[in-house]
């Protein structure tokens, strides 16, 4: 397991006491290896009487994009959605017994808020992230949580 933790925002959360009842942890889910850690990492997280929440996100094509003829818009956005549909559902298998406490959600781009909005309207005290490759300055969208959140936000994988 790995934590992407930058040098100014020290990463708290590791002493399983601070997983009490009440904790509100969210989730990005994505399909592979990194993301069935971060979901492993937030059941735990949430195991002591919190609330999870499973999110997967929908990112959708805009008109004069990258799509000319082969495929069109309505359809390929439609497919982007059942993908994410997909993920939720496999979240769901992989959290087994504990999936019955978990609440899921698809953020589709320009239909719902973005997450970093998403999770501040919905008051988390901890995100999990998927890691991605190293880069330079981290996870970008974990600089951008940590930017506009006091939520705790762990990057695992």
């Amino acid at each position: 397991m790995t934590v992407d933790a930058s040098p100014s925002d020290a990463f708290i959360g590791a002493d399983p006491r601070v997983n009490g009842p009440g904790r509100r942890v969210a989730v990005l889910f994505e399909r592979g290896r990194k993301g069935e850690a971060a979901l492993r990492e937030a059941s735990e997280a949430s195991s002591a009487g919190g609330e999870l929440t499973v999110v997967t996100l929908a990112p959708q094509a805009q008109p004069g994009g990258f799509l000319r003829c082969r495929v069109g818009l309505p359809e390929y956005n439609c497919a982007v959605r059942e993908e994410a549909d997909d993920e939720l559902r496999q979240a769901r298998e992989l959290l087994g017994s504990v999936a019955h406490r978990a609440a899921f959600q698809v953020l589709v781009e320009r239909r719902d808020p973005p997450l970093v909005a998403w999770v501040a309207e919905q008051l988390f005290d901890l995100v999990i992230l998927p890691a991605r490759r190293i880069r330079p300055r981290g996870h970008p969208l974990a600089r951008a949580l940590r930017r506009a959140h006091a939520a705790e936000i762990r990057v695992i994988g």
